[in-house]
């Protein structure tokens, strides 16, 4: 009889749609927000001489232009992922109540038995809790919250600076020029993990490698015919800026599993922390240095916040894109979750193909169907051709790259050693001996909790004996 096909938990199901529909909600509202245009502040030192102070909606055409803040979309993000603290303390707060109920139901129950010897245990333990130890376990409790400032810059850096290119190119051939993270991945993770890469894998690469090369190309010449894109010179910066973007994304997911590897937190909790910090940072650090500090065409600043919110008083259109963008990336992040919890690895990386697809098919949507004649969306060209036989290559690039994709007459996938480099891959000592370290004092760790409780299994064994014999005897007597 045949075997029955595995079933995805409605959880499971809700969490891929979530995914799908939210990922795809965030990439496009974030490019509809960097195109709609608005009234900009009035500055009496830059538009005094020409023009008089204007009110919302009111200004000169010619002074008109597009809310290209990637700064003020990056805090955003920070925003909402800032919220899933609030959701983790709330699952904790349950559970503790939880706990708490079940631990004074079994006090209740073993009040009667053993006093003595727990009055003893008691006095013996007692004197043992010293300040050392009390501090160790106030750093663990803190741990998480603070090293998680680490990766935080570097999500903090990396959105902003793919944000920035976003301003110059499609929001689908961003989307498919964020496949180069798997390349800078693979070189993080041979330089400082130590991990080794198959020959099936450096095909791979060269597969993506060759797919965003397509990609870009499409996206430059077919800005080169079009009156309504960016400049070819521009896109290509902006191609480059999302390239540097993953480089440095995948410079956080080398500090997660280094940092954060003997961490016990929540994946809420990370989520949240990374939010508070990305937020601190950028609003207390980056946004002063942003308006007064580097020089840019924002009103002389980099990016100016003054003039953020008036543009967003002035269209509310605006305002709408942002509170999109926020909900999107706020539920992301529970359906993310939901999806690594509830389904497999093969699930995750055809879901990135499907999510790619659906927010370049929701681009075209919006420039043929919603907004025509707008600056909204993209086109169809004669070179977006090219750029889905780009996008196919990525998508199984991508699945040979994982093992899904076998040709096991020409590759091998199956290694006797423990996939970690050796002799010149080993080219950072120091990281590699502490990440040696933590891996064996993890060991340690679980060797001595293996220790502790066999040894406590053995002290209990005669308390058990006797304890039996004494009811014996009391059958014994009552016969």
């Amino acid at each position: 009889m045949a075997g029955k096909k595995e079933k995805y938990s409605v959880k499971a199901i809700i969490g891929i749609v979530g995914m799908l529909v939210f990922g795809t909600g965030t990439m496009v509202s974030s490019k509809l927000m960097l195109d709609t245009s608005a009234c900009p502040v009035y500055y009496d030192w830059e538009y005094g001489r020409d023009y008089e102070p204007w009110a919302h909606g009111e200004c000169p055409p010619e002074v008109v232009k597009k809310f290209e803040k990637p700064w003020f979309q990056t805090a955003c993000m920070f925003m909402a992922m800032l919220v899933c603290i609030i959701a983790h303390a709330i699952i904790e707060a349950v559970s503790h109540n939880k706990a708490k109920k079940k631990a004074a139901n079994l006090a209740i129950k073993s009040a009667v038995s053993d006093t003595d010897k727990d009055t003893e245990t008691h006095s013996l333990t007692q004197p043992a809790e010293t300040a050392a130890k009390s501090k160790y376990r106030t750093w663990q409790y803190w741990k998480p919250y603070v090293i998680i400032a680490v990766p935080s810059i570097f999500d903090m850096i990396a959105t902003s600076v793919m944000t920035m290119g976003l301003v110059y190119i499609d929001v689908s051939v961003m989307q498919m020029l964020r496949g180069t993270m798997v390349v800078f991945a693979t070189i993080m993770n041979i330089l400082f993990l130590r991990r080794r890469v198959r020959l099936y894998q450096w095909i791979a690469i060269i597969g993506t490698v060759s797919a965003c090369a397509l990609v870009g190309a499409s996206c430059i010449l077919g800005s080169m015919g079009s009156t309504t894109a960016k400049p070819w010179n521009l896109q290509i910066f902006g191609c480059f800026l999302v390239v540097i973007s993953q480089l440095i994304q995948s410079g956080q997911i080398v500090a997660e599993d280094f940092l954060l590897s003997d961490v016990d937190a929540a994946p809420l909790q990370v989520v949240g922390m990374e939010g508070f910090w990305g937020l601190i940072i950028t609003v207390f650090i980056v946004s002063p240095l942003l308006m007064w500090g580097v020089s840019g065409e924002d009103h002389g600043a980099n990016e100016d916040f003054v003039d953020t919110f008036y543009m967003i008083a002035d269209n509310p259109l605006i305002l709408v894109f942002v509170v999109i963008y926020f909900i999107s990336i706020l539920f992301l992040n529970w359906a993310g979750m939901t999806v690594t919890a509830e389904t497999s690895s093969v699930v995750r990386t055809i879901f990135e193909a499907i999510r790619t697809a659906a927010i370049w098919v929701t681009d075209l949507l919006i420039y043929y169907l919603f907004a025509p004649n707008s600056v909204y969306g993209e086109s169809w060209t004669t070179y977006s051709w090219m750029q889905l036989a780009g996008f196919l290559l990525l998508i199984y690039s991508s699945q040979v790259y994982n093992g899904y994709c076998k040709y096991p007459k020409i590759f091998r996938y199956k290694f006797e050693d423990d996939g970690r480099c050796k002799g010149v891959f080993a080219c950072c000592p120091k990281i590699l001996a502490k990440s040696d370290e933590k891996f064996a004092a993890a060991q340690k760790k679980e060797q001595e909790k293996a220790a502790a409780a066999t040894a406590a299994a053995t002290l209990s064994a005669p308390a058990k004996q006797a304890q039996s014999e004494d009811e014996l005897d009391g059958s014994t007597d009552s016969v």
